[in-house]
């Protein structure tokens, strides 16, 4: 399924991992390989941050300021939670090597300029293959070099340069690797420049969340709205104060282009047609949106800055604790072993239909009083329309170990209790039925 959204290896990686998976419990394998994955680069951002930080004479706990809040993210929470997201430690991480690998060149000359900037396009390129958003970070070293004082506006056009051509390559490669394939492209790869609409979606969704810093809101709030203009505005105005002695059109000439790199860092959801800003695809713009607020607040703030950062820092991990516990983990683990057990308990060699009734998309809101964020956070995972056919046949194969069995099932699902009335399917003692919402509110 990834071939056709441009993410050969993702594919690859994949096909090894879940080929080696048989139970459900072996997803925890899966799931700790992306673990081990960020533990080992993790010190890679320390490091790299760390160089460019003190190349650019920023300030020194923006280093570890900038690692503890990645950690916190929303986005961390879900690389090492969903197995779907198991690749985005080598996505993010490429993108970011790539970027500084093109920093460095910049400030090398001849041969070894060239040698550079091709070992970046290539690192680039296993970013995209891999999952596009994650090339955002490429941009990074320059989003910290706009920052810095001795700051070079060629440096940072010619790296926005080598950033789109490899996005061009890329796309070219893409299509040869689907004609390879014998693949048709997924329609979320689809390409649509509508610039009003997509300046409007990028203003009010994702640059949105990732003002939202680790707080999560969900993404029709009124309040997530307000707070996202208040911080907003709060960073403009500190920058315009910080740089109060620069003519005032330098001032907004440095604002554009901090703006216009944090949309190119997001380009990638900013040129296909599906606008869908979930915390997964932020990981870039939030570190960007990050570095340029934190940066501004170190600069701005004079006296008592460690008890500040401090504070920050203690909130960023309070609330990364409740988004992982509170807002993903327990509802989804009491759902699973609900479920499960009920399937368990009730299967007999007699049934040969499973008729399940998927809960609503708020119905954990309504139940335990937590945020929903687009399909990540505070939604059950039986929610979604191609849940009940794979876990119901896993779990019964577990269950029997025979897995004809499981094929042999007939399995039908319905939204709600009011679609399935509405359907009246016919029920005898061959037919289990699975009622989400009844089996968690009866426990």
């Amino acid at each position: 399924m990834f071939i056709g959204q441009g993410r050969y290896i993702t594919e690859k990686l994949f096909q090894w991992l879940f080929n080696r998976a048989t139970t459900v419990h072996d997803v925890i394998s899966i799931r700790l390989f992306s673990f081990w994955g960020w533990m080992f680069c993790v010190p890679v951002w320390y490091f790299t941050t760390k160089k460019i930080v003190h190349k650019e004479n920023l300030s020194h706990v923006l280093v570890p300021f900038s690692i503890l809040y990645l950690i916190c993210l929303p986005a961390f929470s879900m690389y090492v939670s969903w197995a779907s997201c198991v690749e985005q430690f080598i996505a993010t991480t490429a993108g970011l090597i790539s970027g500084y690998i093109f920093y460095v060149a910049m400030s090398t000359k001849n041969a070894t300029r060239f040698v550079l900037a091709a070992f970046s396009v290539f690192i680039g390129l296993i970013s995209l293959f891999t999952y596009q958003n994650g090339f955002g970070c490429f941009l990074l070293p320059f989003l910290l070099h706009a920052m810095g004082k001795e700051r070079n506006f060629r440096t940072i056009f010619v790296a926005v340069g080598m950033y789109l051509l490899t996005y061009v390559i890329y796309y070219f490669l893409f299509n040869y690797n689907l004609r390879v394939n014998h693949i048709m492209p997924a329609n979320r790869t689809k390409i649509s420049i509508d610039f009003f609409p997509k300046l409007r979606f990028f203003f009010g969704r994702p640059l949105a969340s990732a003002f939202h810093f680790t707080y999560l809101f969900n993404e029709k709030s009124i309040t997530g709205i307000i707070v996202y203009l208040i911080v907003f505005i709060a960073w403009m105005i500190a920058d315009f104060y910080h740089f109060g002695l620069l003519p005032f059109a330098n001032r907004i000439k440095r604002l554009t282009l901090l703006l216009f790199m944090l949309a190119l860092i997001y380009l990638p959801s900013l040129i296909v047609k599906e606008m869908y800003s979930s915390n997964r695809t932020l990981f870039a713009l939030n570190m960007a949106v990050f570095f340029i607020v934190a940066n501004s607040m170190l600069t701005v703030v004079t006296k008592y800055k460690s008890t500040v950062v401090v504070t920050v820092s203690l909130l960023f991990i309070l609330n990364s604790w409740y988004n992982f516990r509170k807002q993903f983990l327990h509802p989804i683990q009491h759902e699973y072993e609900k479920v499960r057990d009920f399937l368990e308990k009730n299967y007999n060699p007699q049934v040969h239909t499973i008729y399940f009734v998927r809960p609503h998309e708020d119905f954990f809101v309504k139940k335990y009083g937590i945020t929903r964020s687009w399909d990540e956070f505070g939604v059950p995972s039986t929610f979604f329309e191609w849940t009940p056919e794979f876990l119901s046949r896993q779990i019964i194969f577990e269950r029997t170990r025979d897995r004809s069995i499981a094929a042999q099932l007939t399995l039908k699902s319905w939204l709600g209790k009011e679609e399935f009335l509405r359907a009246k399917p016919a029920i005898s003692k061959n037919v289990l039925l699975v009622d989400v919402e009844n089996i968690l509110n009866r426990q």
